[in-house]
């Protein structure tokens, strides 16, 4: 085994032990998958050794490690995105690799039958001969997955895919685990002998509060105070909250010698949310107003920050009341950041200060003052950008809109949307498990043909659920169908309420295969510019 080049600092520590610990536990030519379990929130960690694996540095390991983000949506289509990755990957880096004297032309660029988990392996272990016999890990992190039972019978089957002896320990799948969650551990079991597990010792708030401690005394104690800070976060994450006023106390004095007022604001709001999660809501609560008194001084010194601290204490205390059951001093405090975030401008949390406190006022059984907060809401979205409005509260606040108007109606709609949900879900399944019996070197048009009854069968789902809620948004009163056209101009063409559907294809209206029936609406911008 290759030990690591002595360490300077906390981060470099934790590279040169996971690099000793891959070396110690996947140097085993049986392996077929590797599990590297993290402490919670370290994926920067790890990203970081990954990083390190590209470049010539002391933490490098014998392994080529690729990483491949694709969704899994099917077996078939998984295998060819990932298949096609490693192909762009190779052009990507042909001129380099000519340099290291891997030339000539890859064999499997252009193989066919090779959608399965077995054809992905056969083409990792291609790619590992044409990179004269170069080990290969390849790291999977689906940005998505469509259904988890499907994922794992293709994990499944990349385990028991055939691999010549000659080729053993070529190629080897790394999955990412939480130490919490242990979510890959059935796998490991099923596959006891050729899964091992790596516990990363890559925890970031350790690292954070070494590196504190390391950084020496500094100018009025600043290296204390980040020391201080790391610690909180640890204490936070153990649900200690008495430790982490303590700790919150020493910091703050010293955030209070040096002027550091929005500092303190910071270590009071972390304090109210120990005591919340606790449930100690009177506690939370001082906490958030002595967050929001500093944030006020901050402010009135001229730092750039005070105003957002100030409306994250509202929005924070409004949290917490909402977790007392006190839905009237909810809704006063969302008010309240609702107000402040108007005042910085920020009209994301404007938008949410309002639509939180309808909800609050609604929650307090004051349906009037819940309109007015939403109506207040809808004044805030109408200054946004246009692009903002998807990604921000808006949807959920035209949504709690359409609630107060008919609820009753609201769960029919959502009821279609989850319904369209179901029956697309089991369609992919089915899908996915036609592919899967085809074997592992599936034909070409068989898995054509699988591909384009999928595709009808979701056209058909989809736009038989845009019939049933369109009919539903037509029978609405008046304001109900003035709001779903405020969301048609604002989010979607196609919105009709939450859950949004949008097209199995993600294609616009005018591209679908039948041309929308949508009926004509009231027009929304009389509503809006009287709001």
């Amino acid at each position: 085994m290759s030990s690591a080049a002595p360490v300077r600092n906390p981060v470099e520590k934790r590279m040169a032990r996971l690099h000793d610990l891959w070396w110690e536990r996947t140097d085993d030519a049986s392996l077929r998958a590797v599990v590297l379990r993290l402490p919670p929130d370290s994926q920067r960690m790890l990203d970081a050794f990954f990083a390190l694996q590209m470049v010539d540095s002391d933490y490098a390991t014998p392994d080529l490690f690729l990483r491949l983000d694709a969704a899994y949506e099917t077996g078939y289509r998984y295998s060819r995105e990932l298949r096609q990755a490693m192909i762009e990957t190779v052009a990507h880096n042909r001129p380099q690799l000519a340099k290291q004297g891997v030339a000539g032309p890859w064999e499997e660029e252009h193989a066919s039958g090779r959608d399965s988990a077995a054809g992905f392996v056969d083409t990792g272990l291609s790619l590992a001969r044409h990179l004269r016999r170069q080990r290969l890990s390849v790291v999977l992190q689906p940005g998505g997955v469509s259904d988890l039972a499907c994922f794992e019978r293709w994990l499944d089957a990349a385990m028991q895919a055939p691999v010549p002896p000659q080729d053993a320990g070529l190629l080897r799948l790394v999955l990412v685990d939480d130490s919490d969650s242990r979510a890959w551990q059935p796998l490991v079991e099923r596959h006891a002998g050729i899964v091992r597990v790596v516990d990363a010792p890559l925890d970031i708030l350790e690292a954070a509060r070494e590196i504190a401690a390391q950084a020496g005394g500094g100018a009025g104690g600043a290296a204390l105070f980040r020391q201080l800070h790391a610690d909180m976060l640890m204490l936070l994450r153990r649900g200690d909250a008495a430790a982490v006023e303590a700790t919150a106390e020493r910091a703050a004095r010293l955030a209070t010698r040096n002027g550091w007022s929005d500092q303190r604001a910071v270590l009071d709001v972390m304090v109210g949310g120990a005591w919340l999660q606790a449930r100690d809501f009177a506690r939370s609560v001082a906490r958030y107003r002595q967050a929001r008194a500093a944030a006020a001084e901050a402010t009135q010194a001229g730092n750039p920050m005070g105003p957002m601290l100030l409306m994250q204490g509202w929005m924070a205390e409004g949290g917490a009341w909402a977790a007392a059951g006190d839905m009237k001093q909810s809704a006063q405090a969302f008010e309240q950041a609702g107000e402040t975030a108007r005042r910085i401008p920020n009209s994301l949390f404007a938008v949410e200060g309002r639509r939180a406190a309808a909800q609050a006022w609604l929650g307090a059984g004051e349906r009037d003052r819940a309109w007015a907060s939403a109506l207040a809401g809808v004044r805030e979205a109408r200054a946004m950008a246009d692009a903002d409005r998807p990604n921000s509260t808006v949807p959920q606040l035209l949504q709690d809109m359409l609630a107060m108007q008919d609820p009753r109606r609201c769960e029919r709609i959502a009821q279609c949307a989850t319904a369209y949900e179901r029956e697309a879900r089991a369609a992919l399944v089915e899908a996915d498990l036609a592919g899967h019996r085809l074997g592992p070197h599936p034909p070409p048009a068989a898995i054509a043909a699988i591909e384009a009854q999928l595709v009808q069968r979701y056209e058909l789902l989809f736009q038989g659920q845009l019939r049933e809620r369109e009919q539903l948004v037509q029978g609405g009163e008046e304001v109900f169908r003035t709001v779903v056209a405020m969301g048609r101009e604002w989010l979607d063409p196609a919105w009709s309420g939450l859950p949004h559907v949008k097209h199995p294809l993600d294609l616009s209206p005018g591209e679908w295969r039948e041309p929308p029936a949508f009926s004509r609406l009231p027009d929304p911008q009389p509503f809006v510019e009287a709001a």
